[in-house]
C-alpha cells in the first residue's frame, strides 16, 4: 500500500494573463490538499472511492469504457490518459488497483478554492506512476495530468496542474498547445506528451522562510470559465502583467519584502482596473480593506474565492478577528515540498 499527499494551489500573481500563451504566473502549493492511497485490488476489477463522492467507481484497466461526463470525470480522464500513454510505450498496468481519495479541500462551511479538480488529476497520475513503477519524469506527469484536465475542462492555463505536480512555489509560463493540437474536444492524445510544448517553462522558486502566507477563504465559489467568457484581455494588460510578475519574482529571489508589497499591489490594481464589475465581491472588498500596506491580494479568478497576505511578523490575530467578523476563514499555509525528478 502506498499513501501520497497531493497539495492544493494558490495563485500569488499573474492570474488571467497566464491564459495567454507565453505569460507567467507565480503559484504556491499548500498543506490543504488530498491524500490518495493505492494498493493491489482484492477482486478482478479496479475501484476508486472518495469521501466526497458517494458511489464508488469500478473499472477494468484492460477494457476502459469511461463516458467522462459524470462526477468521476476528472479521475476517469486521468486514468484514460495514463492508459493510452502506457499502451503507446509498452508500459505494463498488469493488475487491478484499489484507490482511495480523501480530500480536506472543503470545510463545513463550503468549498476552499485551492484547485481540487487539478489535485485529483495530478494525484491519480502520481499514484499510478508510483504503484506500477513507471518512472515517469515530473514533466511527463505534468503533461499527462494537464491533458487529462484539459480534456474535461476544455480550457485553462494548466498553471494549477504544474504547481501541484512540482510542489513548493513555481514561476510558470504557459504553453501554446494549440500549435500541437488543433482539436479542443480531444486532448487525450498520448503522442502530445513526448512533444515539445512551445513557450512552456516551469521554474521552482525559493520562498523565504520568514515569509508566511495567510489564506483568507471566503468560501464562495468562483467560476473562472464564466469570468473568462465575459472578458477580453487587452494587449496592455498582458504586457503590464508580464513586467509586474517579473518584478515579483525578483523580489522573492532577493527576499525583498517591500518590493513584494509593491509588486502585489501593482498586480491587484491592474486586475481591479481591467476586470469587469463583480470581480471584487463584498467579502473580497472587505479583505482588501484590512491588509493596508501589507503584501497581499485576491488570488485566482476573483468573483468569490480567496485572498492572501504575506507576513513577516508572527502576529496576525487582529486580521483573523476582522476576517471572522465577515465569515472569512483564515488559515496559515504551510508550503508543500518541492518535488524532484
Amino acid at each position: 500500500m502506498t499513501k501520497l499527499f497531493i497539495p492544493g494551489k494558490l495563485f500569488l500573481a499573474g492570474e488571467y494573463a497566464i491564459t495567454n500563451p507565453g505569460n507567467t504566473a507565480i503559484i504556491a502549493t499548500t498543506d490543504i490538499g488530498l491524500s490518495i492511497t493505492i494498493q493491489h485490488a482484492q477482486g478482478q476489477s479496479s475501484v476508486v472511492t472518495s469521501n466526497v463522492i458517494k458511489r464508488p467507481l469500478h473499472f477494468d484497466l484492460n477494457n476502459l469504457n469511461f463516458k467522462l461526463n459524470d462526477e468521476w470525470r476528472y479521475v476517469e480522464s486521468a486514468i484514460q490518459m495514463l492508459y493510452y500513454y502506457a499502451t503507446l510505450h509498452d508500459l505494463e498496468l498488469n493488475h487491478p488497483v484499489s484507490i482511495k481519495i480523501v480530500s480536506n479541500m472543503n470545510s463545513e462551511s463550503g468549498k476552499i478554492g485551492l484547485g481540487s479538480s487539478a489535485a485529483v488529476v495530478v494525484g491519480i497520475i502520481e499514484a499510478l506512476n508510483h504503484h506500477f513503477d513507471l518512472k515517469l519524469s515530473l514533466m511527463k506527469r505534468f503533461k499527462l495530468a494537464g491533458l487529462a484536465h484539459l480534456h474535461v475542462q476544455k480550457n485553462g492555463s494548466l498553471g494549477d496542474i504544474a504547481a501541484i505536480t512540482y510542489g513548493g512555489v513555481i514561476a510558470y509560463q504557459s504553453p501554446n498547445l494549440f500549435k500541437q493540437n488543433h482539436s479542443k474536444n480531444d486532448w487525450l492524445n498520448p503522442e502530445l506528451v513526448d512533444k515539445n510544448w512551445p513557450n512552456l517553462s516551469i521554474t521552482s522558486l525559493v520562498w523565504p522562510e520568514k515569509w508566511r502566507i495567510i489564506l483568507a477563504a471566503t468560501l464562495e465559489s468562483a467560476d473562472t470559465k464564466f469570468a473568462l467568457e465575459n472578458f477580453s484581455m487587452s494587449k496592455q494588460m498582458i504586457c503590464e502583467s508580464k513586467i509586474i510578475v517579473q518584478n515579483i519574482i525578483k523580489a522573492i529571489n532577493a527576499q525583498d519584502y517591500m518590493a513584494l508589497t509593491t509588486g502585489l499591489e501593482c498586480n491587484q490594481n491592474l486586475l481591479k482596473n481591467q476586470l469587469p464589475l463583480g470581480y471584487i465581491t463584498p467579502k473580497l472588498d472587505f479583505f482588501l480593506s484590512t491588509i493596508h500596506e501589507l503584501p497581499g491580494k485576491i488570488s485566482g479568478a476573483g468573483f468569490g474565492d480567496n485572498g492572501f497576505v504575506v507576513l513577516e511578523s508572527k502576529q496576525y490575530d487582529s486580521l483573523e478577528k476582522l476576517w471572522h467578523s465577515r465569515q472569512i476563514v483564515s488559515h496559515q499555509l504551510v508550503l508543500s515540498q518541492q518535488k524532484r525528478g
